[in-house]
């Protein structure tokens, strides 16, 4: 019984890791390169105040700095649709890099880090 839930679950994990790669190949960012950088001491922060901000100039166009992660995939993943004119599959790979960055629950670069290799930087 334990042998085959094990084959299971490794059965799942697989077929859920393929997707995402799938995804990955497909994905078309058009315009953007969708990925964010973490920092400590942005202008107008303490020297040890780490914030995140979108990497690309079009993505991060009138968007300051955020100490949530979320404030800036979230912004990323809608400037996809706005301006990169990115296709559904990197819409969709966007959509599973932020919500696995809310699942982490840090804010340091090892979440920018996390959100890049997600979409495959």
């Amino acid at each position: 019984m334990y042998a085959k839930t094990l084959v299971l679950a490794l059965f799942a994990a697989a077929t859920a890791s393929a997707a995402v790669v799938n995804l990955r190949a497909a994905a078309d960012f058009g315009k953007c390169t969708p990925t964010i950088d973490f920092q400590l001491g942005r202008p107008g922060r303490k020297a040890d105040e780490g914030t995140f901000l979108p990497t690309d100039p079009l993505v991060a166009k009138g968007q300051q700095d955020a100490l949530n992660p979320n404030i800036i995939t979230n912004r990323v993943c809608d400037q996809l649709t706005n301006v990169c004119d990115a296709n559904d599959e990197a819409k969709a790979l966007c959509e599973s890099a932020k919500a696995q960055v809310s699942a982490l629950g840090t804010k340091n670069a090892a979440t920018a880090d996390a959100f890049n290799k997600a979409l495959g930087f």
